[in-house]
């Protein structure tokens, strides 16, 4: 009776570990973009528009960000103009490309153009090999 039970234990913590095992894997970095202020109000001393940007992990997984994307759109909807960055440009503007686990990156941002919203997109992949892709909205408020 005895080596049943130990059988039974043994099975019981396999299954278990094997539970916990994958799960673990499915864990993916959580990126949230954040504009502040947002709208974002006319800098009439700078002649342009001026604002925070925020990139916060939150699910305890760290992320490289490869690229940065900026698409300017006007008041019909179409798209006007697009600016790229990648790794490097993101080191020279953020310090970093990396964002740690359950932590932020941030740069001010300078606007000068005339659409009246940017999509900005960053793409990265975190430190399980998974790909990440966060949109966020910045509003620019008239003259």
């Amino acid at each position: 009776m005895k080596k049943q039970n130990k059988l039974w234990i043994c099975l019981i913590l396999m299954i278990v570990l094997a539970i916990v095992s994958g799960c673990a894997g499915l864990e993916i970095a959580k990126v949230d973009i954040t504009i502040n202020p947002n709208p974002i109000p006319f800098n009439i001393e700078n002649n342009g528009w001026w604002y925070y940007l925020t990139f916060d992990e939150s699910n305890g997984i760290g992320v490289t960000l490869i690229s940065l994307r900026f698409d300017g759109y006007s008041q019909a909807e179409e798209l006007i103009y697009t600016s790229l960055y990648y790794e490097e440009d993101i080191i020279d503007w953020f310090g970093s490309n990396y964002l740690p686990a359950f932590s932020t990156l941030s740069e001010w941002v300078w606007h000068t153009g005339t659409n009246p919203y940017t999509i900005i997109t960053v793409k990265g992949v975190d430190d399980g090999n998974n790909p990440i892709e966060v949109t966020g909205r910045a509003d620019y408020l008239s003259k």
